[in-house]
């Protein structure tokens, strides 16, 4: 799962929980997939020096933000979702 490596890097101690809730619910795979997508945005507005600093604060909000969501949906039990 080439699409929640990032995810997985930032959080390694919950790879097990990342990976399984991935497997089944759509929704949470969507989220890492945004997560890892966002972080790639990030790195490259970083290495851009000062031409990039506003997209470098959007982007750290976002990542952010996408972090807190997932996990929140890690921490919350329930069924998982098969449709985005």
């Amino acid at each position: 799962m080439k699409e929640i490596h990032s995810i997985v890097v930032r959080f390694p101690q919950r790879e097990f929980e990342i990976r399984k809730r991935c497997a089944e619910d759509a929704h949470f795979k969507s989220v890492c997939e945004d997560y890892g997508e966002a972080a790639i945005a990030l790195r490259y507005w970083q290495a851009a020096s000062t031409t990039g600093n506003d997209k470098v604060a959007e982007y750290v909000n976002f990542v952010g933000e996408l972090e807190a969501e997932i996990l929140t949906l890690l921490d919350r039990p329930g069924t998982p979702s098969r449709h985005p």
